[in-house]
């Protein structure tokens, strides 16, 4: 009797351990499935902006145009003397300076022309990389201008820094008509390219937008 006694205090015991285990197990938080592109919304790839070619034009021709004016520093700096040049010095770099001007717009502006059918993305391309190499052409025919007015600084006494100011100040003129790639230098250049029919969109490749827009026609007129 005693015996089964204890035997039901033990089964009553391990029931009741038991159900406390069953009762004290923590239950299993749900979970939803993780998604990166619900969760991280902002980690897209963002095109970075395109500056067009005119800018880079513009920023080569003022990095240019800015050694023409630290060579008169120079020269300020190494020729005390700014006695004027004898009369022949500023006629002989005013001649020059017509010479180059009258190059610039005639072997300066003459630029292959694009064949009529070519397609719009190959004819800025052909377009964008012509008008580079011409405006390069013409600032050295501008800049030549500045070069003799260095030379003749030294070898015509007396020396002076005020010849350099003469060349100098005419070379700056000549890029500002000549070189800057403005409405007018861009309209003679596109009227070159398109001379035999075909269509160059040069506006429109130097200012970063589709063929066919109507920068070109406003450049063009």
């Amino acid at each position: 009797m005693g015996w089964h006694t204890s035997h039901c205090s033990l089964v009553n015991t391990a029931m009741a351990a038991s159900s406390y285990l069953i009762i004290s197990v923590p239950t299993r938080p749900s979970t939803k499935p993780f998604r990166i592109g619900a969760t991280v919304p902002h980690m897209t790839n963002v095109p970075i902006p395109v500056a067009p070619p005119i800018k880079s034009t513009r920023i080569l021709v003022s990095v240019l145009a800015s050694a023409l004016v630290v060579f008169g520093v120079v020269l300020y700096s190494g020729l005390p003397n700014g006695n004027y040049p004898p009369i022949w010095v500023p006629w002989a770099l005013g001649g020059l300076a017509v010479i180059s001007h009258l190059l610039s717009r005639t072997l300066g502006f003459n630029l292959k022309p694009v064949p009529a059918g070519t397609l719009p993305t190959e004819a800025m391309t052909m377009a964008g990389a012509a008008f580079q190499a011409s405006t390069i052409l013409r600032f050295a025919l501008s800049e030549s201008v500045a070069i003799i007015a260095i030379v003749l600084s030294f070898a015509v006494p007396p020396a002076s820094w005020m010849t350099y100011l003469i060349g100098g100040v005419l070379a700056l003129i000549l890029l500002a008509v000549n070189v800057w790639p403005s409405t007018s230098v861009i309209s003679k250049a596109q009227q070159q390219l398109d001379r035999d029919g075909g269509r160059s969109f040069l506006g429109d490749a130097l200012l970063g937008l589709a063929p066919g827009t109507s920068t070109s026609a406003v450049i063009r007129t």
